[in-house]
């Protein structure tokens, strides 16, 4: 082998396992930090239907509780009634 085959080989040698390094961190620089939102966004706490439904009867002050409708986006939706109206009153599922 040439003396310049030799370095290139080197070199690659070398730069291995920068980049498995670079991987395991989540990347070069500043996306170590990103990734580590991004964990504490995965680890936020959702909280319960019934703990939603709680809140929820807090806010209707003393309306009669219809029903729960369901997730809509990120929010768990309860039907409430007061004299004939009906109202939907949503709770926000993260914690």
């Amino acid at each position: 082998m040439t003396r310049l085959s030799l370095l290139l080989l080197a070199a690659l040698i070398a730069s291995a396992p920068l980049s498995a390094v670079a991987q395991d961190r989540g990347g070069f620089r500043g996306e170590r930090e990103r990734s580590g939102d991004r964990a504490e966004m995965r680890e936020r706490r959702q909280i319960s239907v019934a703990e939603a439904q709680s809140i929820a009867q807090g806010r209707a002050g003393g309306a009669r509780f219809v029903g729960y409708m369901g997730m809509r986006g990120g929010s768990h939706v309860f039907r409430f009634e007061r004299d004939g109206r009906v109202m939907d009153i949503a709770v926000g599922a993260g914690g």
